[in-house]
């Protein structure tokens, strides 16, 4: 994210370059086990897309995979599954596709932003489409549009607002993949063309190969000493001395957030802002109402009203510090004066300073949407120290977009295949009443997703 002052954020096209698929499709094994951690992708359910796939290359149906996002691992798992255990699956049953298989995935345009030049000319190249989220993006949703009715490969979008980090927790839906699925409907239908139009819900949990334990107590013990935190002591060292030492490290960071915020924002904020809780409340409850605080410092520094949840509130207030940054009012950068173009950057260098609220409320959402079970899995400790990680990372003024999270081992990544949710056999009752449609199809998609989680753990 940059200080200074940028012209405006241009549609990035998709460009489908056949020898950069391939090539990435090639290194993906190498680059997941080495890169990331990842040496094993599992699919339990492949034999159902197999056969979705083979109806696409045929010609019958249009196919949107709707799939989990918890992590930035996830996309390239994804490619994996259809570059490589896709057709692995598809040889088992004597089935034979006509080119290797792909996705084009529906991605969010600040992503080249955090992950620099490569991933801007990269993802184009695969077939990549971008939006703009917080916004009406006319040129992403045109894109979207053509490629899910027209494009060589099915489309992937993941309908979470924002990642989380737990494989155990799904985020609520956002309507636009029930409602790419109706435009595609009535764009064949006036098209004249008989596809059905299908979203395939897909889920993905990452397990480690072996005992993270040993790694995750050192990764507690560099967080401790970086919070001045005394070792603690018990005659206990399995999980729930692991547990304790993970619920003391983040009872301590929210307890220095609360006095933090207390002191130099709440007096500044007015009658709309709420007092942090005292006491001993749980952690969801104090992560609210931090979240909330938070935001509003953003919200007010931008000039927002808080509307919506935490996730739409979220992206308003990037889109406007986007806004401060990357100035569609200004012409030609070059052409400003040296006052201006110093006032145009003080602007630029404010908005990225407030959008830190935003993005350490982004690490917070797990914990705000659901307090920590009292017996997580070994899974789930990690999972959860990796985001307090994200947040004192955050708090100490790294960018933690840009770091490789600390390493806990080996992890397999599976992905469980749910059942295809046709809409075009919803199209009468789009036609009828179409924001029910689109309601109706986003909540049986969650209760899908849902499903899928339960059925992995």
């Amino acid at each position: 994210m940059q200080q200074k002052v940028q012209p405006p954020l241009q549609f990035l096209p998709p460009r489908l370059t056949p020898w950069v698929v391939s090539f990435v499709q090639t290194c993906l094994p190498l680059w997941l086990r080495f890169s990331k951690g990842i040496p094993r992708v599992e699919v339990e359910g492949g034999e159902r897309l197999v056969q979705l796939y083979e109806q696409f290359e045929a010609g019958k149906v249009r196919l949107l995979v709707a799939f989990r996002h918890p992590t930035l691992d996830d996309p390239p798992c994804l490619m994996y599954l259809f570059a490589h255990l896709l057709p692995r699956v598809a040889r088992q049953q004597g089935i034979r596709f006509r080119h290797r298989p792909h996705v084009l995935f529906v991605y969010d345009r600040g992503l080249p932003l955090w992950l620099g030049s490569l991933a801007a000319w990269g993802l184009p190249r695969l077939g990549g489409i971008p939006l703009l989220r917080g916004r009406l993006d006319r040129a992403g949703l045109k894109s979207s549009r053509e490629q899910f009715v027209s494009g060589q490969y099915p489309l992937a979008v993941a309908p979470e607002g924002t990642i989380n980090g737990l494989s155990g927790l799904l985020n609520p839906l956002e309507p636009g993949v029930a409602q790419m699925g109706f435009w595609a409907v009535e764009d064949l239908r006036k098209a004249g063309r008989p596809e059905e139009v299908v979203i395939l819900p897909v889920g993905i949990r990452y397990r480690y190969l072996r005992d993270p334990s040993p790694a995750l107590a050192r990764l507690l013990s560099r967080m401790e000493r970086d919070c001045r935190l005394s070792p603690l002591k018990s005659v206990h060292r399995g999980q729930e001395f692991l547990l304790a030492r993970i619920l003391r490290l983040g009872e301590h960071l929210l307890q220095v957030m609360q006095r933090f915020y207390e002191r130099f924002y709440v007096p500044t904020l007015g009658k709309g802002a709420k007092e942090l809780p005292e006491g001993k409340s749980d952690w969801a409850t104090h992560l609210r109402s931090l979240s909330d605080l938070a935001l509003r410092v953003a919200e007010q520094r931008f000039g927002l009203e808080p509307q919506g949840d935490l996730i739409e509130r979220r992206h308003r207030v990037e889109q406007a510090g986007w806004a401060w940054i990357y100035r569609e009012d200004i012409a030609d950068i070059a052409s400003l004066s040296p006052l201006e173009r110093g006032l145009a950057n003080r602007v630029a260098s404010e908005a990225y300073f407030h959008l830190w609220h935003m993005r350490l409320v982004e690490t917070l959402m797990a914990f705000a949407v659901r307090p920590v079970v009292e017996q997580p899995s070994q899974q789930g400790l990690a999972e959860i120290t990796l985001r307090l990680w994200s947040l004192l990372a955050w708090i100490k003024g790294e960018n933690v977009i840009e770091l490789t999270p600390p390493s806990l081992g080996p992890r397999l990544a599976q992905f469980t295949i749910g059942d295809p949710l046709s809409v075009s056999q919803r199209w009468p009752g789009y036609q009828a009443n179409r924001r029910q449609a689109v309601q109706d199809l986003t909540q049986d998609l969650q209760m899908e997703m849902e499903r899928l989680i339960a059925r992995a753990e």
